[in-house]
């Protein structure tokens, strides 16, 4: 696999780089046949991003996109033996900064409508609705992930992602123009956002009624990562949440309420 530093449009400090794919299509458990990530690595950067931990990613989340340039190509190819659902951006997110110069994933779009391949679309980014386009031809779910209404909570989470106005706007723009469209509401984070009712009224007054939610994934690298975000306080409250202490029980107990709220 060959790469080269290549000059496209993105964050400030992050390296990108072009590298050529052997495959296009891995096979995935996460509610569809297949896993689809025109991109290593990621610049919106999560904090509590668990992506590095599952493919093995040691380079400093957030400072560095592998642009997979000929995953289109690899991708029609395998999509003439290749039969399933598909989901975009299962280790990455599929329109981060590069995705407007780079259009990878535009163009895997395209190879998949002309298959008519059941897709689906996770992102954080509002860039998605530039596809509406071809969303429209295809059988399609794009999801929204949006963790908070806090402007505050996303620069500190997700340093590199869109404001909760710029993903809400979209959704409201996917909805208007006719594309299914769900919210992940995730992950639930302890005394930090893990009382989303505003943020559940919000998505449903830009019509949208199908939401999931998820816990914070504790694995050992982003316990670290959060020690560089948490004040000693609340990683000490973290710590008794891991251990299972009866201290989160009412805690539990909101989950399961808000479970029966938004699903």
């Amino acid at each position: 696999m060959g790469l080269n530093l290549i000059k496209v449009k993105g964050p400030e400090g992050v390296k990108v780089r072009e590298v050529r794919c052997s495959s296009a299509l891995s096979h995935s458990g996460l509610e569809s046949d297949y896993a689809l990530n025109p991109y290593t690595g990621c610049s919106h950067g999560c904090v509590y991003c668990y992506s590095p931990f599952v493919i093995r990613e040691d380079r400093g989340w957030g400072t560095f996109v592998d642009v997979k340039r000929n995953v289109p190509k690899v991708l029609a190819e395998e999509l003439k033996k290749k039969k399933g659902t598909v989901r975009i951006g299962s280790v990455t997110d599929p329109y981060q900064p590069v995705e407007e110069s780079c259009e990878v994933t535009r163009l895997c779009l395209m190879q998949l409508s002309k298959k008519d391949v059941p897709t689906i679309v996770q992102t954080k980014s509002s860039l998605v609705t530039r596809d509406v386009d071809i969303f429209k031809k295809m059988d399609v779910d794009v999801g929204l992930t949006i963790t908070s209404l806090e402007d505050d909570f996303v620069k500190r989470f997700e340093p590199g992602a869109p404001s909760p106005d710029e993903r809400l706007d979209a959704l409201k723009e996917l909805v208007d123009e006719g594309v299914s469209t769900w919210v992940f509401i995730g992950p639930m984070m302890p005394y930090l956002n893990d009382e989303p009712e505003e943020l559940v009224k919000e998505i449903r007054s830009r019509g949208v009624d199908e939401i999931y939610m998820d816990k914070l994934n504790m694995r050992e690298g982003i316990w670290k990562n959060l020690e560089r975000v948490l004040d000693e306080e609340m990683m000490e409250r973290y710590k008794v949440i891991c251990s299972g202490d009866d201290h989160f029980r009412d805690k539990r107990k909101m989950y399961e309420r808000l479970g029966r709220l938004v699903f």
